[in-house]
Formats: structure tokens, C-alpha cells, sequence
């Protein structure tokens, strides 16, 4: 059982509504992941089959090459959205973990 005084550092040093902007950030990437209709897989999976594909095509053929790289920069930003914006989840649930009470653990 938490102590009295592990339950007030706890509430002295997090607030609960911090894990409602936890929430607000995986709604910013939440598109990048939802399947699509019909159950298709997300788009970002297709794209990174796309670049593959692409560059199985540019190790024979240099013409699409603007395209790969294009595909490549793209991807690159969304990835690095993601990873933005799962730091930011994870600096909420860091900051909640560390304050995880001496009396929970066995």
C-alpha cells in the first residue's frame, strides 16, 4: 500500500493532466498508423515498400532516382514527427515512473 507520504510527493510532483497531453500528441500521429479502408495497411507502409521497390529500380535505372529521394526526404520527416512526438510521451511517462513509490515495489 503507498504511504501518506509517497501519495503526496506523487501529487506534489505530477500532475494528472499532463497524461491528457500524452494523449493530444498520439492524436498528431495517429494518422500515419490507422489502417485505411478495407483494411488496408497504413500508408507510411506502403511508402517505405514504395522506396524499396524504388530502389531495387535505381540500382538498374538512374531515372527515378528524383522520386526515391523525394519518397526518402518525406519519409525521413515523418518518421522524425513521430519519434518528436513520442519523446514527448515518453518524457510525461518518465517523469510519472520516477515517482513510482518505494512501498509498491517488491
Amino acid at each position: 500500500m503507498i504511504t501518506d507520504a509517497e501519495l503526496n510527493k506523487l501529487e506534489n510532483n505530477f500532475e494528472t493532466a499532463s497524461l491528457l497531453r500524452a494523449v493530444d500528441e498520439i492524436d498528431k500521429i495517429r494518422g500515419y498508423f490507422n489502417d485505411r479502408d478495407h483494411h488496408r495497411p497504413p500508408e507510411i507502409q506502403d511508402d517505405l515498400l514504395r522506396l524499396h521497390t524504388l530502389g531495387l529500380i535505381n540500382a538498374r535505372a538512374k531515372g527515378e532516382a528524383r522520386e526515391f529521394f523525394d519518397l526518402a526526404m518525406e519519409l525521413d520527416d515523418q518518421v522524425f514527427d513521430i519519434s518528436e512526438t513520442l519523446e514527448a510521451v515518453r518524457d510525461i511517462l518518465t517523469k510519472l515512473t520516477d515517482l513510482y513509490p518505494e512501498s509498491l515495489q517488491d
